[in-house]
């Protein structure tokens, strides 16, 4: 099997010391550009977005599969090949993480978020383009669970504000709206199919619903009603919140039943 050098072109300077430190979400990283490599970063500015790939030189490299985290470890069926999660223990240890590039100064690259810790190497930078890496219709069937419902809340405000582009007061009210629906009422899981019915003027909480639960005009999982009533639909429970002075109903009924 012929085999490959890879040369580290940077490294991750951040306040987290241990892979175990970096938050779920990761957080606030610089990439440190080696001096041989300055001249790649020419026009990077162009971008507002940049994957990152990196070398996980700790990572365990003989197994090929885990039990993803936020998984029990005593059921067999948890179960999953190295290569249907992004679980760092693979044969070759490389991470993927997409980051908003919050500032270039020279050699340093300023992200808003890395889960990768200090010192981690870097091997290569390539810009997320919208027009290849953008897939809105894109599923994913769940794997885990978040940890707690903080964790929840921050992936669900990232997933609404790489959609909508602003973390707007309506943003904000429409992720903790979901957020009650997700740990209140499922019990922190995924659900594979929600219906969310929103009044016409809500456009930003349409933009922010499309983030994180990946409904849809085209196929009926979001809709715009005349009831001031923001509505989410699944198979389970239903409870009624009180956000803002405004009064939301989470319902339980066969989906469809809007």
């Amino acid at each position: 099997m012929t085999e490959f050098v890879i040369r580290p072109i940077g490294r991750v300077l951040s306040p987290y010391k241990t892979r175990k430190d970096v938050p779920p979400l990761g957080g606030p990283a610089v990439i440190e550009v080696f001096e041989e490599f300055a001249a790649g970063l020419l026009k990077l500015e162009k971008h507002s977005h940049v994957w990152v790939l990196a070398w996980l030189d700790q990572a365990e490299r003989d197994r090929l599969q885990v039990i993803p985290r936020g998984l029990p470890e005593v059921i067999p069926d948890n179960l999953h090949g190295v290569f249907a999660v992004r679980s760092p223990v693979r044969p070759n240890p490389i991470s993927l993480t997409l980051a908003q590039i919050a500032r270039i100064d020279g050699r340093r690259i300023e992200l808003d978020r890395l889960d990768l810790a200090d010192g981690t190497p870097v091997v290569d930078l390539k810009p997320y383009f919208v027009s290849r890496d953008a897939a809105y219709a894109a599923r994913n069937e769940p794997i885990g669970q978040p940890a707690n419902r903080e964790v929840l809340r921050e992936s669900l405000e990232d997933q609404a504000y790489r959609f909508h582009g602003e973390r707007c007061p309506e943003l904000r009210l429409a992720v903790e709206l979901y957020t009650h629906f997700r740990a209140d009422l499922l019990g922190l899981i995924e659900p594979q199919h929600v219906e969310v019915t929103l009044p016409i003027e809500r456009s930003h909480m349409a933009d922010a619903f499309i983030g994180m639960a990946r409904v849809s005009l085209g196929r009926g999982t979001l809709r715009f009603g005349s009831s001031r009533q923001v509505r989410l639909v699944c198979e389970r429970g239903e409870v009624q919140y009180r956000l803002n002075g405004e009064t939301f109903t989470l319902v339980s009924s066969t989906i469809g039943a809007v």
